[in-house]
């Protein structure tokens, strides 16, 4: 059960080989990032976010940096949603294209453990079962998924027009936007690697 939880949750990691034991290098060798959304089906989609609950109850105490990273993610993330509704607000309601309509957009490995190790809610299935298909979250009044929920790249993508309205900013507005989306991403990295650290028992 531990060793195929592992392997299972780690086809989708991003961390270095060299951070990978019990076996899992592996299989990390042979990652191939984006060629179809991970877990599409509703049954692996129910496997692996049973498998990696479970391998955080059981390294649970070990767990304590990364969940304060996943924490600090959650303060993060919560500092740069007002702006990033506000820049909603003004292009959104008015776009003929909605990304949500055009993208192929799903949960991610660091998307899941955040929610995990955060206890947020965990949509029922991924935003994709295949790229032929368009976000099941979207709706006329946009995502029905709560902001911390959605996968990264949704709350970092800005479009064409969003960029316009950034610009139109003050310096220091832009570059203090900059600065906290760097310091998410380092935060999802951090996470990730210490998880990996602790269950692959590096």
């Amino acid at each position: 059960m531990v060793m195929s939880s592992i392997l299972s949750i780690l086809w989708y990691c991003s961390v270095p080989i060299g951070l990978i034991r019990m076996g899992a290098s592996t299989i990390m060798k042979n990652i191939f990032h984006g060629a179809e959304p991970p877990w599409g089906s509703k049954v692996k989609w129910q496997i692996v976010n049973r498998d990696l609950a479970y391998l955080i109850r059981r390294h649970y105490v070990a767990l304590k940096n990364a969940m304060k990273s996943a924490w600090d993610l959650e303060a993060g993330l919560a500092s740069i949603f007002p702006f990033l509704d506000d820049l909603c607000r003004a292009t959104c309601p008015w776009c003929p294209t909605p990304c949500c309509l055009t993208a192929r957009a799903w949960i991610d490995f660091k998307d899941l453990l955040f929610l995990h190790l955060g206890g947020h809610p965990i949509p029922p299935e991924q935003l994709l079962p295949n790229l032929k298909e368009i976000c099941r979250y979207w709706s006329l009044k946009g995502c029905v998924l709560p902001r911390m929920s959605r996968p990264w790249v949704c709350t970092w993508y800005l479009c064409p027009t969003q960029k316009a309205n950034l610009r139109q900013k003050t310096r220091h507005t832009q570059d203090n936007f900059s600065r906290l989306i760097q310091a998410v991403k380092t935060c999802r990295t951090e996470m990730e690697a210490e998880f990996i650290r602790i269950v692959c028992g590096g």
